[in-house]
């Protein structure tokens, strides 16, 4: 009974956080990476970003370069590929590949920026709907009948609601608060355990922008712990409901822009952020803190934006774990599958390019389209257990730009 009861934990605490197919950003984060234009750049923005969602959803303070009224709607397509491998066991039935069986993820990427200069404050306000957060893996009918991941299915999304204001301090000085409240939904696990649960938590963003010159930007912003605990989220074996509480990490990120090249036509950025998993509920189990690196360019030729994008994160999996989760004990082998199986944002490599219009179509009108990969890395979690990964994704976004210029 009380195996029974550690294994239930562990699938209802993993499969909070698992899979793969939403995880396109940091971890388990998206980070700005599926934004129209953002997107074809790796995600780049925290200086000079060239779309409204992701000064939205990434330093606020950014929000004050957008003037007039400007609305996005964009979404995007995100999928991804673990394979598990089990092997070294003497019992041949524990010696299996699998593969998760979860569909793809649609991710939206909406909002608003409306100028307050005339009424005579000098920024912009921003209001937005983006998908901030999100796994999947289902391995039912998948694996052997002997393995506990056969009867197992989760998935897990965070959809964030945000309001932010960007205000210039300076002529060169912008200060910006955002506040998200963001609804998680999530599947726990062993479909004979769990039902689908949903939660509410807020986060809130602190950043800064400064123009050192005419031709460069820098950025910084820090966003607080997004703290989720899911009510009677599993059932245990002994009848008990049990909640699981879990966090989106602290986020810090910097960023520069330079737009000094080909007579201001080649915009050259670069972000960095770190995320503080070890200090977010759940994660701090199975992940280390990680730095992410990305640099983005974007060309404008007339209407047209071209833009590429590459990024390079460390890997924020947790190869020394414990014989603890949750607080309770459990075999370390369990961990390290679960790791595997439900987890495992391996890749550390990705590379991304779009495409934008101005006055596509209609005059004020912008089309941006985007898409990009994470190349395929494989891991190994202790003695027996080993996946690969490979994810893309793709989307586009219009905007709708009244008494304003694009984004510089």
């Amino acid at each position: 009974m009380i195996r029974a009861v550690q294994l239930g934990v562990i699938l209802a605490a993993l499969s909070a956080a698992a899979g793969i197919a939403l995880g396109q950003g940091y971890g388990t984060d998206t980070q700005n990476v599926m934004t129209p234009a953002a997107g074809g750049m790796a995600g780049v923005s925290a200086a000079l970003p060239q779309d409204v969602p992701a000064a939205i959803f990434g330093n606020p303070s950014t929000l004050s370069q957008f003037e007039g009224t400007q609305f996005t709607l964009g979404g995007g397509w995100a999928e991804g590929y673990p394979t598990v491998t089990r092997f070294g066991f003497q019992d041949p039935r524990e010696n299996f590949t699998i593969g998760s069986g979860t569909q793809g993820f649609v991710i939206p990427s909406v909002g608003v920026a409306q100028d307050l200069r005339p009424l005579g404050v000098p920024g912009t306000l921003g209001v937005g709907l983006a998908g901030l957060s999100g796994l999947g893996a289902e391995f039912r009918g998948r694996a052997p009948e002997t393995s506990f991941a056969n009867g197992f299915s989760g998935e897990y999304l965070v959809l964030g609601t945000n309001a932010g204001v960007g205000i210039d301090v300076t002529d060169r000085l912008s200060a910006g608060a955002a506040l998200t409240l963001g609804t998680g939904f999530s599947q726990l696990g062993l479909v004979q355990s769990a039902a689908m649960v949903h939660d509410y938590a807020l986060r809130g963003a602190f950043g800064l922008d400064y123009d050192v010159n005419a031709c460069n930007t820098l950025g910084a912003y820090y966003q607080t712990n997004m703290n989720f605990q899911f009510p009677n989220a599993f059932l245990l074996p002994n009848g008990e409901y049990r909640n699981i509480n879990m966090s989106q990490p602290q986020t810090v990120g910097f960023g520069w822009a330079n737009r000094s090249l080909l007579d201001g036509n080649l915009l050259v950025a670069a972000d960095v952020y770190y995320k503080l998993w070890e200090d977010a509920a759940l994660y701090e189990d199975v992940y280390v803190n990680q730095w992410a690196f990305a640099v983005g360019s974007q060309l404008t030729r007339g209407l047209m934006r071209y833009r590429v994008g590459y990024s390079y994160n460390t890997n924020p999996m947790n190869h020394d774990v414990g014989d603890r989760l949750s607080g309770l004990p459990v075999l370390r082998d369990q961990i390290q599958f679960l790791q595997a199986a439900e987890t495992a944002v391996i890749c550390q490599h990705r590379l991304s390019a779009g495409i934008g219009r101005q006055d596509f179509l209609f005059r004020g009108v912008d089309m941006d389209v985007f898409a990009g990969g994470l190349f395929t890395a494989t891991d190994q979690f202790g003695d027996n257990t080993q996946v690969t990964v490979s994810a893309y994704y793709l989307g586009l976004g219009l905007t709708w730009r009244y008494g304003s210029c694009a984004a510089l």
